[in-house]
């Protein structure tokens, strides 16, 4: 177990919560070892938080929250039978915006070997299911998702899914 610090505070994290960057997020690509974090009260999002850099930190989301659906596979996981894809969220900028997706950049996730990494799609397609509704991350993310709750935080910070707050 090694402390980290993080945007939630110092945390401790075993070698088998880090997940290893192996297609580098464009302009990020000296950031290679992520952990995952669930905060219990964000429902169905998780944070991909560095641990090369405490600052940064990504929100994500399982495609089908948006009504997308990836039948590809990146490159990098040819081989792959059992990954995940996730969709980076963009927070609203402004009151009355939404939340979206950067639909065209997913996360791919492979649990086995804890090595996820982003692939440039030439479009998303619609989900076969309705939008999700889940309340929790993928359970095939698995073990390596970090459990937090809102009282881990800063009691001065505000909820980190508000405007502009990634």
């Amino acid at each position: 177990m090694t402390d980290y610090s993080t945007r939630f505070g110092l945390l401790p994290i075993s070698d088998a919560q880090v997940w290893h960057c192996v297609a580098p997020l464009p302009g990020f690509a000296e950031l290679q070892r992520f952990t995952l974090l669930h905060v219990q009260e964000q429902g169905p999002f998780v944070w991909l938080q560095s641990l090369d850099e405490p600052l940064i930190a990504f929100l994500l989301v399982a495609p089908e929250h948006f009504g997308l659906h990836y039948p590809q596979r990146p490159q990098f996981a040819a081989q792959a039978t059992d990954g995940i894809s996730m969709v980076m969220v963009i927070l609203p900028q402004k009151t009355n915006d939404s939340l979206q997706a950067n639909a065209l950049a997913p996360l791919y996730f492979l649990p086995h070997t804890r090595q996820f990494g982003q692939w440039i799609v030439e479009h998303a397609e619609p989900s076969l299911t309705n939008i999700s509704e889940a309340q929790t991350p993928p359970a095939t993310l698995g073990v390596p998702i970090i459990q937090l709750g809102l009282a881990r935080r800063d009691s001065t910070t505000a909820s980190p899914l508000a405007i502009g707050a990634a």
